[in-house]
């Protein structure tokens, strides 16, 4: 477990769970590992009960599964969760693409942006793939933050962590996946500047539905 360091000012609690979340969601803490309340706290420098509370507030966003008089697990990362996950963000980010070209609401350009940075790095170091799903994530987010509905960004960003996690993780198992998804997302956007509603949205299931069968050979159910 790698050591950490709680900056002043931040409460044990908020520290401890950060730490944790940061190496699950990054998959430094590997899926299927099991960690101890004593682990943490001697990592983080905190006593066990505020790396409790951080346990409790990671099972309820689904990022860890307490095992009583044990510890707790880091959850598998299976197909199903994958699936489902890619068809949430069909009924989500789809509302986004469907907004942003009946309004006519101008994020091509942003959308551009982020294609560009996620060439960089993968010409770069292709091995960046923490940095290439965060800036992944970012172009998908600014289709549901152009609608400029809070509620709805809410409840995406309620899977946010997962998404980024399960991202990282398609990205190792599938190299490839790294480059035809930056020429997806350029597809995307070509369609999106046009306010091209039916093609953006058919390339955006495609995208996100499309990609299970680059994987399903690579995680179980």
């Amino acid at each position: 477990m790698p050591p950490g360091v709680r900056p002043p000012g931040v409460k044990a609690a908020d520290y401890a769970y950060g730490y944790l979340k940061n190496l699950i969601i990054t998959l430094e803490l590997a899926p299927q590992t099991v960690i101890t309340e004593n682990e943490i706290a001697l990592a983080t420098g905190v006593s066990r009960t505020p790396v409790r509370e951080a346990f409790s507030r990671l099972q309820s966003e689904q990022l860890l599964t307490l095992i009583p008089h044990r510890g707790a697990l880091v959850p598998e990362i299976t197909l199903r969760a994958i699936q489902e996950q890619a068809v949430t963000r069909v009924v989500l980010e789809g509302h986004g693409v469907k907004w942003v070209c009946e309004h006519r609401v101008p994020v091509a350009e942003r959308l551009f942006h982020l294609i560009d940075e996620q060439r960089t790095i993968l010409e770069d170091d292709p091995e960046r793939v923490v940095d290439m799903v965060v800036t992944d994530k970012e172009f998908h987010w600014t289709l549901v933050q152009a609608t400029g509905n809070t509620e709805f960004a809410q409840l995406y960003n309620s899977i946010h962590d997962r998404q980024v996690r399960i991202g990282i993780a398609m990205f190792q198992a599938v190299p490839s996946r790294r480059c035809s998804a930056v020429d997806q997302h350029l597809e995307i956007a070509r369609a999106i500047e046009r306010f091209d509603l039916e093609t953006a949205t058919s390339l955006l299931e495609s995208h996100l539905v499309g990609s299970l069968d680059e994987v399903s050979g690579v995680f179980r159910n």
